[in-house]
């Protein structure tokens, strides 16, 4: 029996160029990939369409999206071992979506380029981070799409990989969640956002946030991360009742820079937040400050930009 095997990590979004709009784009995605928390999953042919392990709901609703999609008569088992956390700033929807995508493509022998798969699987409306990260791992700056009744998949700008030495804290407040869904919707069309403030974060970007990583240089690149994290915090505030998603993750992320952070700033809608350091000691030892403050509500954990994108693998049973 052929048996398809998925594993991605998590990403990390750090923003996005420009929620005005009035060149003629919006959005314009600004993250990375991270090896941990993961997605891992096996599928396989079965009778009837089943999954079980966490999370399984919404892969029993993706899955039916791909067979739907393509006019699959067969049926699925999909095996999940593990997931990202839902809704909180991780991009769970769109790994668990691109791993029960793919598994089933190559199950099924359907050859989908990802850009193609993130269209079937309806990820990427905004953001090519996650798709692009799922591919290639890596750090991703993508173009945004065109202003429109139905937005086209972001172009990728920029990609690199990130030194494994820079290592980010990552913490999670666990009785929160990020906007999703429906809320994710409203809230973005709420928006009202002045050019001056995009332009700032484009010129950030371009003029600090890249060098820093062409030149490897750790520390202008956690500045130039918190100053964009404070912008576009500034257009979620009259959404999420600040720059942060609540007060906790302020705190969380206040305590990581007073305890060495070269840069902070929230992953998405949150409530994850994220710290970043020079080298896995100083991380570790931030990691263990959190711990000893917040770490009975709180997953904290410590993780580096991915080295290459999901693995996938085929095995016969």
């Amino acid at each position: 029996m052929k048996v398809v095997h998925v594993e991605a990590g998590a990403r990390l979004h750090f923003g996005f160029l420009d929620l005005n709009g009035s060149l003629g784009r919006m959005f314009g995605g600004i993250g990375m990939g991270i090896d941990e928390p993961k997605v891992s999953l096996d599928a396989c042919r079965s009778d009837t369409l089943q999954a079980k392990g966490p999370d399984f709901e919404r892969a029993l609703e993706y899955a039916q999206r791909f067979l739907d999609r393509f006019d699959i008569k067969d049926r699925a088992f999909i095996n999940i071992a593990s997931a990202v956390p839902s809704h909180v700033g991780l991009g769970s929807g769109t790994r668990m979506a691109l791993a029960v995508g793919k598994a089933l493509a190559v199950l099924f022998d359907i050859d989908l380029s990802i850009k193609e798969l993130a269209v079937v699987m309806g990820r990427s409306r905004r953001s090519s981070v996650g798709a692009v990260t799922f591919e290639r791992g890596g750090f991703v700056l993508d173009g945004g799409h065109k202003k429109g009744p139905k937005g086209d998949f972001p172009p990728l700008l920029f990609h690199a990989l990130l030194p494994t030495e820079w290592t980010f804290v990552v913490a999670v407040p666990m009785s929160l969640k990020g906007a999703s869904g429906a809320e994710e919707e409203e809230k973005f069309k709420a928006l009202s956002i002045h050019e001056e403030l995009s332009s700032k974060v484009c010129r950030l970007t371009l003029m600090k946030l890249l060098p820093s990583i062409v030149e490897r240089d750790v520390a202008a690149f956690g500045e130039a991360i918190t100053e964009i994290q404070d912008l576009v915090g500034s257009c979620f505030s009259s959404l999420q009742g600040g720059k942060f998603h609540s007060a906790l993750s302020q705190r969380i992320a206040c305590l990581m820079k007073g305890e060495g952070a070269l840069g902070i700033g929230q992953s998405s809608w949150g409530p994850a937040v994220y710290g970043i350091t020079a080298d896995p000691e100083k991380a570790q030892a931030v990691c263990g400050r959190l711990k000893d403050r917040f770490g009975e509500e709180t997953l904290i954990f410590t993780a580096s930009c991915a080295q290459g994108g999901a693995n996938v693998c085929v095995r016969e049973d």
